[in-house]
């Protein structure tokens, strides 16, 4: 794969101005998710933890916080398994490079679908067409970076923190219907150790937060891995489209 070289680095920072609008970005928050993309894109494989929280509106109570604990495994391009315990149920998905297959621990039952033939592009089909959500998914997408900053919006580094015991660089930004901030690890990696997301075009301002840990990466794992068979007794489910997909 070709890369472009990013010369801005430093604390420099660039002042665009769109229609009705000035946005910010600064170079060194670009150089360092332009590295973390750069791991992501070579990446022949890689397993994490995602511990995630995120806010559902209330008519009485408000805002309620869920949390969810999501191991995941990726093998590039065609396989991929999630296993996910919390507020949504203990459940895991399983895809195998032909169909994604999902399974219920609570209720033993399972269903499944065709899928495309690459990771990336079944993240996006099965998200849009079920509503299935997979952490960290935004950091996989080759646009990734592109997409923060051509929105209309700012992008900001803000220096160095700490944060589950490793040294991030911490990144903030905005763009028409949200704001965000990413901690990304102060190693050769790059990767990504936290990312909040405030939905502030919406009238609660719900939250959603991840942190990511225990990261491997390139380990040669078995195709048997992302295999799925059916439990004993287990029932088997239709998977139903969400409603307004196309």
């Amino acid at each position: 794969m070709t890369k472009k070289k990013l010369f801005l680095i430093g604390l420099v920072m660039l002042t665009i101005t769109t229609i009705g609008q000035t946005q910010r970005i600064d170079s060194t928050a670009v150089f360092l998710l332009h590295r973390t993309g750069e791991t992501f894109q070579d990446l022949k494989s890689c397993s994490f933890t995602a511990v995630t929280t995120y806010d559902v509106p209330n008519d009485n109570l408000g805002l309620i916080k869920h949390a969810v604990t999501e191991k995941v495994a990726i093998k590039f391009p065609d396989k991929m398994k999630v296993t996910s315990s919390g507020d949504k149920g203990n459940r895991g998905l399983w895809y195998d490079g032909k169909k994604l297959n999902y399974y219920s621990f609570d209720n033993n039952t399972y269903g499944f679908t065709t899928a495309p033939g690459s990771v990336i592009e079944t993240i996006d089909e099965i998200s849009k067409k079920f509503g299935i959500e997979f952490p960290g998914a935004d950091f996989f997408y080759p646009t990734f970076l592109q997409d923060l900053i051509s929105d209309q919006g700012n992008l900001i580094f803000l220096g160095k923190t700490t944060v589950e015991g490793r040294e991030c660089f911490h990144i903030a930004g905005t763009d028409k219907t949200k704001s965000f901030q990413f901690w990304i690890g102060n190693d050769d990696l790059f990767l990504p150790v936290k990312m909040v997301i405030i939905y502030t075009s919406e009238k609660e301002k719900p939250q959603y937060e991840a942190v990511y840990k225990d990261w491997t990466v390139n380990t040669d794992y078995p195709d048997t891995m992302f295999e799925f068979t059916t439990p004993p007794k287990a029932s088997k489910v239709k998977l139903t489209p969400r409603e307004n997909t196309k």
